[in-house]
């Protein structure tokens, strides 16, 4: 059947989900503290999962609760004491729901997290391959968040090249919130010894996103720096 046209309420659904999402990358999956904040990854999971209210057919709801298994087993350091078990069970989920849902919205974030838990298990070559397939193939919403974790991983491993390169596409696109990527990108460009990038990207953050949660490690590096931040803009 043909998808009918969202209404306004749905669209504004839809977008509070992507930017739920994005908290949870931003915040949670590439901060090391996914293994610590249970109770408030709960409650954005939860946006994620069953704010999708659009979808309602029995075929999307299912995708739902299978998706819902996945990123329980993700986050569940409570019953699930080691991680590898725990991203092997999270991403044995993900896999068939994937698998059994591929064209759906719910199966690319699936595979999102497979990606995820391919990097949590040490195998970053596969976990490249399958963000960059969700990148490419998800919707707008989906590719923003594999872009940006692509760019944490390779910031991980070193290859600040590439995390600048796919840092640089998602803030020009404008995809992803300039902020987080601004910050992200003045860091790499610090550690790669690139100062006067590091300190445009730390001020472009301080003087248009004032009240971002990324400004005082932004305050901070300027000073780090050696230069004084830059004045918020004034609304005009």
């Amino acid at each position: 059947m043909p998808r009918t046209k969202m209404t306004r309420h749905e669209l504004k659904e839809q977008d509070e989900i992507t930017t739920s999402l994005q908290w949870f990358t931003e915040f949670v999956v590439l901060r090391k503290k996914e293994f610590t904040a249970g109770v408030t990854i709960a409650a954005a999971l939860a946006i994620i999962i069953f704010g999708w209210s659009y979808y309602r057919s029995t075929r999307n709801t299912n995708a739902s609760l299978e998706l819902s298994q996945a990123i329980n087993a993700f986050n569940d350091t409570v019953n699930i004491k080691s991680d590898k078990e725990r991203y092997e069970k999270a991403m044995a989920e993900a896999q068939k729901t994937h698998d059994q849902y591929s064209s759906l919205p719910m199966g690319k974030i699936a595979l999102y997290y497979v990606g995820l838990c391919q990097e949590g298990l040490g195998d970053t070559p596969k976990a490249i391959q399958t963000l960059q397939q969700v990148a490419q193939t998800g919707d707008a919403s989906i590719k923003s968040v594999a872009q940006f974790a692509l760019g944490a991983i390779y910031k991980k491993h070193g290859d600040n090249q590439k995390a600048i390169e796919t840092y640089k596409q998602l803030y020009d696109s404008g995809g992803y919130s300039k902020a987080a990527v601004a910050y992200e990108l003045a860091s790499v460009y610090e550690a790669n010894k690139q100062p006067d990038q590091a300190k445009d990207f730390y001020q472009k953050l301080v003087s248009e996103f004032p009240d971002s949660p990324f400004r005082q490690s932004a305050d901070d590096a300027l000073k780090r720096l050696g230069v004084a931040p830059a004045p918020p803009q004034k609304p005009s």
